[in-house]
């Protein structure tokens, strides 16, 4: 994993040096100039609840999120973008119940998870098509770090008899969270609209994580953003 990780940054921070000019006679420190934001409103996409012999899902909930990016494009001919950037994606999914077989006893119920992820280095390739307003395909890869946690009730059971303190031999725990890295394809359609000085950029994009807390399905969502972009 980790000659993976140094490779991405690598070709990162040095792709975009081949799209400036050369004629640069000072040397400068490089610094990545961002020419476009969007703010994007995210919707999980569970389609089947993750069940191994780690954890137990019953009934589940998409829910809305949301989150924020910045870009560098550089062009690579006249259809044919590069692009980088820095984004942080919020999700969220509902949860009845949550049984875990190798803990035997614990139990988690009406549980809701929140999964903050930063996405340190998403790699993408734009090909446009249009005159005016231009219409365009995205496709690249993300890898990011996630942080997840968790709010419902949680419990154990023991063979205890009932008490007023503990119904049914139930003893309340505390729920927790987790951190781990998250990352897979990314697959986007969007447009963009000249206005004075700028471009509006509208873009529907899917992120299939293939990896994460608790299951992959946790990390596939849409994202429907809405930004601006400088014009060069």
């Amino acid at each position: 994993m980790k000659p993976i990780i140094v490779f991405f940054i690598t070709f990162l921070l040095v792709a975009p040096i081949f799209g400036q000019e050369k004629e640069k006679k000072e040397k400068k420190p490089f610094t990545p100039s961002f020419d476009e934001y969007t703010l994007s409103v995210n919707r999980t996409n569970m389609t089947a609840m993750p069940s191994n012999y780690i954890n137990r899902y019953y009934g589940y909930e998409n829910r809305f999120g949301g989150g924020a990016g910045v870009y560098h494009s550089s062009v690579l001919s006249k259809r044919w973008n590069y692009m980088y950037g820095l984004e942080y994606n919020y999700t969220s999914l509902f949860v009845d119940h949550v049984s875990y077989p190798h803990y035997l006893r614990r139990h988690e119920e009406n549980v809701t998870f929140h999964i903050h992820t930063v996405s340190l280095m998403p790699v993408a390739f734009r090909f446009s098509i249009g005159n005016n307003v231009k219409y365009f395909l995205e496709s690249g890869l993300f890898l990011g770090v996630s942080i997840a946690s968790k709010q419902g009730e949680a419990y154990e059971i023991y063979p205890l008899p009932p008490s007023p303190e503990h119904p049914e031999g139930k003893i309340p725990v505390k729920i927790g969270g987790n951190i781990g890295l998250s990352g897979g394809p990314s697959l986007g359609i969007g447009m963009r609209i000249p206005m004075k000085g700028i471009e509006w950029v509208v873009k529907v994009d899917y992120k299939a994580g293939l990896d994460g807390i608790n299951g992959s399905d946790f990390y596939q969502y849409y994202r429907l953003g809405v930004g601006i972009r400088k014009k060069r």
